[in-house]
This record gives structure tokens, C-alpha cells and sequence, in this order.
């Protein structure tokens, strides 16, 4: 399982609460008896959330005023979306579990992700669990530097809906050229990548 870490400003602490955050930061580290990696990487700043959020409020604003600064403030955070000035420092755990059936296992992982968790909440990092789709994202994040497309967004708009499974295909000709090649029988079930 993947944590994504949220840490407390440091340097914004006094030194009794800096002290209490290391205290407790030894505690956890000391207190982990399975396999933890953490991962640091740098994104660009992801605007695309708060332009959804003023797209909405300018459906319903009513005054030419602050629909004007809305859209001042639209074009402002593109910018800064696509110019890539500020990025943003992100951390993660990784929480490891070998050798196990994957219904044991993900009981497994999903108890240690837990023990984490509450281990580091005394050091006011909060963790949370990334989705299936906040992985892929990450990984496409990791092994694509530069790169700024969301996986997640192009199965959200329907990507996987191109691929067909059974029996017939989407153009005859298509169907007849397969079978032709492949030496199949006409009632014979095929995977069909359509696009």
C-alpha cells in the first residue's frame, strides 16, 4: 500500500513542538517491525481542481464584478498550471508484504497501513491511503518526468470503452482479414481493440 504523507510546517514550530515532532518521529521509526520505503518527488503545481471549483461559481454569480476577478483569477491559475513555475514537494510511505495469498496480504497491508498511520499522527503527519487510480498516477508520474498527463483522467473519459471482448468485431472486413490470418473458425470468440 501507498501512504500519501501530509507533515506538519516545521520550521513554523517552536522548539518544544519540534522536539515533541522528532520524539515522536523516533518512536515510529523504532516501532516499525515490517518493510517501509519513503518516497519523495517534486509535481508541478495541479491547478485543474480549484478551475473546476470557479467554473461552477461563475455558472451562478450574478455579479459582473466578482465574475470579472473570477476570471482574472481562471487565467492566472492556467498559467501558472502550464508555465510549471512551482512545484510541490510530495512524500510518501511505502508499506511492503511478501510471501502471502493476496486475501491474506491485503488484510495484512491494510493492518500495517493502519499501525503507520497512528504512529506518525503523534508526529502530526496525517497519511492517507492512495486509490488504485492515485497510483497509477504516481507511477506514470515516476517513470515520465516532465510529463503532466493524468492516467486517471483518460479512464475517467472513457479510454477502456475502445476495447471489445466476444464474439464479433466492429468492421466485417476487419473480422474477415483476422480470421483469414490466423486460420480461426467463424463462431471462434476474439479480443477486438476498436480505434
Amino acid at each position: 500500500m501507498i501512504l500519501r504523507l501530509a507533515p506538519v510546517n516545521f520550521d513554523l514550530l517552536s522548539e518544544g513542538e519540534q522536539q515533541v515532532i522528532e520524539n515522536a518521529l523516533m518512536a515510529t521509526c523504532q516501532g516499525i517491525d515490517f518493510p517501509v520505503q519513503f518516497l519523495c518527488t517534486t509535481e508541478g503545481i495541479d491547478t485543474r481542481t480549484p478551475q473546476a471549483e470557479l467554473y461552477n461559481s461563475i455558472a451562478r454569480e450574478t455579479s459582473g464584478v466578482r465574475r470579472a476577478y473570477a476570471d482574472v483569477l481562471l487565467s492566472y491559475l492556467e498559467t501558472l498550471m502550464s508555465q510549471r513555475a512551482i512545484l510541490v514537494k510530495r512524500s510518501y510511505a511505502i508499506v511492503g508484504c511478501e510471501g502471502m495469498p493476496y486475501a491474506k496480504a491485503r488484510g495484512v497491508l491494510e493492518h500495517r497501513a493502519a499501525v503507520l498511520a497512528g504512529s506518525l499522527s503523534r508526529a502530526k503527519v496525517t497519511a492517507t491511503a492512495l486509490s488504485s487510480e492515485e497510483i497509477v498516477d504516481l507511477l506514470h508520474h515516476m517513470l515520465n518526468r516532465g510529463g503532466y498527463a493524468h492516467p486517471s483522467d483518460y479512464i475517467e473519459a472513457g479510454v477502456l470503452d475502445l476495447c471489445l471482448t466476444g464474439k464479433g468485431v466492429l468492421a466485417n472486413n476487419i473480422q474477415e482479414e483476422t480470421r483469414k490470418e490466423t486460420g480461426e473458425e467463424p463462431g471462434e470468440t476474439r479480443a477486438v481493440l476498436a480505434g
